[in-house]
């Protein structure tokens, strides 16, 4: 059962939030949910998936509402762009995510149902449908987040990343954006961890030797010096992640890219008790723990 004020799903015996007491119905309301008008509304997609609006725009992909036409559900569809599903490696890297979601069972990690190709050969992902907004949108509008809401939720995401670990997937790219707090923006209740898109697999030789991947102000040190990466990659990550959201400053500044790896690399961060007098000692441990130079 669905609750269309507050976005939670709720067991099949319930008939009313117990978050905010709004009368729950069986599926999602589609027309409900926030979308901006697309050129691309009212496209079928795998003769299952009825596109009704833009969400949003990455990198190298954009994400619409959808409405599965079997299940009634609404659904996020993640299509490549145009330009970039003709590049092999951008294409590899998209599909790429799901493979690696497709091996982990975690209520953490962002659920994809399906894959297919659009008439004009761009690949989509169907993915579940999230109410809220990334981390990295919240810290960009509140500058840092209070440790009491910010300590359940990364836990949940350190859950998450341990569970990739289990079966191989090392994430690489752990940094806010790729960290979705579901809930009213605010007042997030749950995470999602998302984009397996740099993810290496255990037995993938996808990306190129000598290559550094990631996001400079997140990237563990072996990362910047294009060293072998492992399990401890992304909990340099999340390390990182904890002491932008607790803090309200990354741990290193740069004029460039170079410049960030290289501090990354060789120097240390301010302690982040310095910067946040009121942070808990044990949990200033654990961040200056995980990023430690030396995985």
């Amino acid at each position: 059962m669905w609750c269309s004020r507050c976005n939670r799903s709720w067991g099949d015996e319930a008939r009313f939030c117990p978050q905010d007491g709004n009368k729950l119905s069986a599926t999602a309301n589609v027309e409900a949910l926030s979308a901006l008008p697309s050129v691309q509304s009212g496209v079928l997609l795998g003769a299952r998936y009825e596109v009704r609006g833009f969400i949003g725009k990455g990198a190298m992909a954009r994400v619409y509402l959808a409405q599965d036409l079997e299940t009634r559900e609404p659904v996020a569809v993640k299509v490549l762009d145009v330009v970039a599903h003709k590049d092999r490696e951008a294409r590899e890297r998209f599909l790429r995510e799901a493979t690696a979601i497709a091996g982990v069972d975690h209520p953490n990690i962002v659920k994809v149902f399906d894959t297919g190709e659009r008439g004009d050969g761009a690949p989509y992902l169907v993915m579940e449908y999230m109410f809220g907004e990334t981390l990295g949108a919240y810290l960009r509008r509140e500058k840092r987040m209070p440790a009491s809401l910010a300590i359940p939720l990364l836990g949940k995401a350190a859950s998450a990343l341990s569970a990739a670990h289990q079966v191989g997937v090392i994430h690489r790219d752990v940094k806010p954006d790729n960290l979705f707090l579901i809930g009213e923006p605010g007042e997030p209740y749950d995470i999602r961890l998302l984009d397996f898109g740099f993810a290496r697999l255990r037995k993938s030789t996808m990306t190129a030797a000598g290559m550094a991947v990631g996001t400079a102000e997140y990237m563990a040190p072996e990362q910047g010096l294009s060293d072998p990466v492992d399990a401890r990659t992304d909990v340099y990550g999340l390390g990182a992640v904890l002491y932008r959201t607790l803090t309200g400053q990354l741990p290193f500044m740069a004029r460039d890219e170079a410049e960030m790896i290289a501090r990354v690399v060789l120097t240390s961060p301010p302690a982040p008790e310095e910067i946040c007098p009121d942070l808990p000692p044990k949990v200033a441990a654990v961040i200056t723990t995980a990023m430690r130079k030396r995985p």
